[in-house]
């Protein structure tokens, strides 16, 4: 008989995140000298020019500090730069720099890969459902947090 990975499907949650955690770091960490919580920064501001660091942990459900971790390393390499908001001149919208730029699109071709790679065993009719139910795990989990810090 064979065993499952896990007991439910929340378990089954955690091991996937952590194999996609090794399968990225296999790939890209050594590849490209990216970590996993760099890939997010730098994802999320190709995608997202102007984040805040409080939008890229929203966005990710990341612990601050290792978000700050991330930025910090990231600006060290100079890939990205902070910038006063004009609308808040008490926060610092992020932004690629040309040189995070080229890092970005030099790695998002691979990363892009190993994402398919570990999607593809699923029919685009079994992704969008798994995509469906884990949006709603995350509404209904953020909803939970909120509720028990207030």
């Amino acid at each position: 008989m064979k065993q499952r990975p896990a007991e439910n499907v929340l378990a089954l949650v955690h091991v996937l995140s952590n194999l996609i955690g090794r399968a990225f770091h296999g790939q890209i960490v050594r590849r490209h000298r990216v970590a996993l919580p760099e890939w997010r920064v730098l994802v999320t501001l190709a995608n997202h020019p102007g984040s805040t660091a409080a939008h890229i942990v929203e966005r990710w459900a990341m612990q601050p500090m290792m978000t700050s971790r991330a930025i910090r390393s990231l600006k060290r390499r100079r890939w990205i730069e902070r910038r006063v908001r004009h609308d808040d001149r008490r926060s610092y919208a992020l932004w690629l720099t040309p040189k995070g730029r080229l890092a970005y699109r030099r790695v998002e071709p691979h990363a892009s890969m190993r994402y398919r790679d570990i999607v593809s065993c699923l029919s685009r009719k079994e992704l969008a459902a798994i995509d469906r139910g884990l949006v709603r795990l995350v509404a209904q989990t953020r909803r939970l947090v909120r509720r028990r810090s207030s």
